[in-house]
Order: structure tokens, then C-alpha cells, then sequence
């Protein structure tokens, strides 16, 4: 998104001029297979920001537990997510203790408030300045926050600006409470059901905005005899914070996916238990059709009942030096890669060698769609 010269207090009857426009694509944005990410890329042009994001926030601990977002590179949402700096936001700490109301400046949160060296680089090397946030929907344990950012160039918010942003709150409350009943038909739920029970492993679908819709009947079970996960305020839970994040980042990438549309490819996690092999998630975005509009179907297999691909199947099957093919034997088994390091007497640098050679050669490029690609072909 190109980023335009401020351009100062304005009447509010004239800072969004496409008042109507942005109505219309904020309420197409429920049954879009883009979810919100569409409104947000106009409402960022529309008040000249840089970026925005509408994030669903759990309190405590403070984390994103899903995102649509505009004008912010996969890279950058990846390492946002990994370091979960959403932790150190002066303005999201503000906010969970905070009402539904209506947009307000950073500036007038953040102060002198330190966030810590990773987040102050990271507003330093972007040239952050200033965001208008929003909380859009509280609870006692989630909030639902908008943020429109601004950089140095672009200039703070002023209130005349805040005060035009505010007439479209009604709005967006309104569009953001009907997204979770608009997201599927009620008359069709029934069919969706009877699809995902002929999945014959557990099965588990979200919608656009990661709750659960609905499980299997092999889902609901595996579900009852693994505390490793669990199913909180409609939401996958994990007991891993590791996995947890990990869940997180793999849900973003499936929202970009259909955000971006064409082919999506399915991501794996591995599930690590106590005294027992890991459970194997898959995560795929369902295309945009007549029975949900965007979301994911996770599959999830046990370990115990199948044999995991070896690094001699492995090589074999993807034309790998023995050396990559145990990389990836390690990674289906659940080994980061410090751990692999550690197990094969190597470097970390070292390993992380080897794993590029591979996204090369298997025409992948993150550990969850390799995991996936290798158990779609050799697990059986």
C-alpha cells in the first residue's frame, strides 16, 4: 500500500470521503472469502495509514489468537506472531482493560512506556509513529481490537480525524458481531456434518475466524483421551505454549491463503505427548463455497496407529542426501531444530543449511507444509 504525505485536521464530514464505500465493503465482508482483510485495506488508505489489523486478543496471557490484517508483509506477521509481541503492546495492554468505545490515539497510551528492545526496533526500523485503535468487542476473557497504524511521515492522528473514524464504530460492531452467524448458512450445517464424519480421521473444522464449528465423531473422541489439547471458548487450546503459537502463525498463513486465493497448501504440526508418540495435525483452508465462507479443516492422526516415514523412505522418495533426509525424519517426529542439532552432533547453522536445500528441492518454503508434503506421500 502506498503510503500519502498527511494531510492535516480536515473537516470530519470530509476525512472519509468514502464514507459509503466503506460501509458497503465492510458488510460484503462477511460472507468474503477475504474476510475483513479487503475493509481493512481501504480503511488504512481512507484515513492514511500504512496498516491495520483487526486482531481477537485472549487477556491473559495476553496473546492473538486470530488476525486479519492489511499493509503488513507475511514476514513481518510471522516474526510478530513468534515472538508474540503483541504482549509487549502498550496499547493492547490498555486495551484489554478497557469497554467498547471509540477510536483513540496511541500517543495518548503509550507516554513514556518502555516496551522492550525488541519492540522498540521493531517501531524504529518501520518508522511508527501513532495508531487509532478500537476495541470493538470485550469479555472477560477476549477482546477484539482495530488498529490503524501511521508512520513518522504520515504523521499522529488528530481528534477531528479520530472523531470521523468514530462514526463508522456502529458499523463495525455491528459487521463484526454478525460474522461468526454469517460465516455458514444454519440450513446447511447438517451437510457439513455428514461431510466431515466421512473423514476417517479426527477432524475438526474453524471458521474464518478460528473458532470451532463443529468435530467428527473420532475428533470429539481423541479429544477426550489427550490432555495435550483441549477446546476453550470454542477455541483449540493447547498445553505447549510452543505448540500453541506455532497453531497460531498456521492459522494466519491459512487466512492469508484464502485471502490470496489460487492453490493453498495443507500445513502440518506435530502434537508432542507425555509417554506416548506425537499426534499429527493437519491444517488446510477450505475454499470459498456454498457451505462456509473461508475457514480451515484440521485432521489429526495418532502416531501410534501409523508407522512415521524413515529417513531411507524419505530420501528415496524426494531425491535427498541421507544428511537432509534425517532432518526431516526429525522434524516429522516433533524435533525442532536446536533439538535435531543436538541429535545428530551438528550445528543448529548447520541444520538450517540442510533445511533450505530442502525447501529446494521439494519446492516447499516453511517446515509446515514439508512436514505435510512428506506424511501426504509416505505416511501410511
Amino acid at each position: 500500500m502506498e503510503c500519502r504525505l498527511p494531510y492535516g485536521v480536515l473537516d470530519p464530514q470530509n476525512v472519509l470521503s468514502n464514507e459509503p464505500e466503506l460501509i458497503q465493503c465492510l458488510y460484503e465482508s462477511l460472507q468474503h472469502k477475504a474476510g475483513f482483510h479487503d475493509f481493512l485495506a481501504m480503511l488504512a488508505e481512507a484515513v492514511n495509514g500504512c496498516a491495520a489489523q483487526l486482531s481477537f486478543i485472549r487477556k491473559s496471557p495476553v496473546v492473538i489468537e486470530h488476525i486479519w490484517h492489511a499493509g503488513l508483509s507475511d514476514e513481518f506477521v510471522d516474526w510478530y506472531l513468534d515472538n508474540n509481541m503483541i504482549a509487549h503492546d502498550a496499547v493492547t495492554n490498555y486495551a484489554i482493560t478497557q469497554q467498547p468505545g471509540v477510536f483513540s490515539s496511541a500517543l495518548s497510551v503509550v507516554g513514556d512506556t518502555s516496551l522492550g528492545d525488541n519492540y522498540d526496533r521493531w517501531e524504529t526500523d518501520q518508522s511508527m509513529l501513532d495508531s487509532a485503535w478500537l476495541v470493538v468487542d470485550a469479555s472477560d476473557t477476549h477482546i477484539i481490537l482495530l488498529t490503524v497504524q501511521r508512520t513518522v511521515v504520515q504523521g499522529p492522528y488528530f481528534p477531528e480525524e479520530l472523531e470521523a473514524m468514530s462514526r463508522l464504530v456502529p458499523f463495525i460492531r455491528q459487521a463484526v458481531g454478525l460474522a461468526s452467524s454469517f460465516h455458514q448458512r444454519p440450513d446447511t450445517e447438517q451437510s457439513l456434518s455428514a461431510i466431515v464424519e466421512l473423514i476417517p480421521d479426527a477432524a475438526f473444522v474453524l471458521n474464518n475466524r478460528g473458532m470451532l464449528v463443529l468435530a467428527n465423531q473420532r475428533g470429539s473422541q481423541l479429544q477426550e483421551q489427550n490432555s495435550c489439547f483441549f477446546i476453550r471458548d470454542q477455541r483449540l487450546c493447547f498445553q505447549s505454549d510452543v505448540t500453541q503459537k506455532a497453531f497460531f502463525r498456521t492459522l494466519t498463513h491459512a487466512s492469508t491463503a484464502a485471502i490470496k486465493g489460487g492453490a493453498s497448501r495443507p500445513e502440518t504440526l506435530i502434537i508432542n505427548r507425555e509417554a506416548a508418540p506425537p499426534l499429527v495435525m493437519t491444517i488446510r483452508p477450505l475454499e470459498y463455497n456454498e457451505l462456509l465462507t473461508g475457514g480451515v479443516l484440521i485432521t489429526i492422526v495418532d502416531s501410534t496407529s501409523r508407522v512415521l516415514p524413515d529417513a531411507a523412505v524419505i530420501s528415496e522418495y524426494f531425491s535427498l542426501a541421507p544428511s537432509e533426509a534425517q532432518v526431516c525424519e526429525d522434524l516429522v517426529a516433533g524435533l525442532s531444530l536446536k533439538e535435531i542439532a543436538e541429535k545428530r552432533h551438528k550445528s543448529e547453522a548447520t541444520v538450517r543449511s540442510y533445511l533450505k536445500q530442502i525447501f529446494y528441492k521439494t519446492g516447499q518454503s516453511r517446515q509446515g507444509q514439508l512436514i505435510s508434503t512428506i506424511l501426504s506421500a509416505l505416511l501410511r
